[in-house]
């Protein structure tokens, strides 16, 4: 369960970078079709998908690390705080469409939810382990 915990963090954490990626990409896009004279007519793929990746992909990989935080018992505080950090990512996201200042925070959380991401990683690498239990057998005298 602590290397399923590990993986799905480092899968948190590597979606982040990715929407980082496609969201500049996005900007370059829009720029770039400015620039030239012409109009945007819609958002590029790349918003999509960094839409797709943060409205599906990373709220269902945070769900699963919070399972898997439960059953290993172990990461729990750090999984808890990446599913708020997530929430309030999707809002702020929701937010910006109306308020586009917000789209700053917007950005901003996004490192923090890589750093929790992170955090847990190292959280669990270092907590202890717990043995089971083991009924101690006494010798016949």
């Amino acid at each position: 369960m602590r290397q399923t915990y590990k993986i799905l963090a480092h899968l948190i954490a590597a979606a982040v970078v990715i929407q980082a990626a496609l969201i500049a990409w996005t900007t370059f896009i829009v720029i770039n079709t400015l620039e030239s004279g012409a109009e945007v007519s819609g958002p590029p793929a790349a918003a999509m998908i960094h839409g797709t990746i943060g409205m599906y992909v990373i709220p269902i990989l945070v769900l699963a690390l919070l399972v898997v935080a439960l059953i290993a018992r172990a990461g729990v505080r750090w999984a808890l705080w990446l599913v708020l950090a997530v929430v309030v990512q999707v809002a702020l996201a929701l937010a910006a469409f109306s308020t586009p200042v917000l789209g700053l925070l917007h950005g901003l959380v996004a490192f923090g939810i890589l750093a929790l991401a992170e955090v847990g990683v190292w959280s669990m690498a270092h907590a202890p382990t717990r043995e089971p239990a083991v009924a101690q057998v006494r010798p016949a005298h």
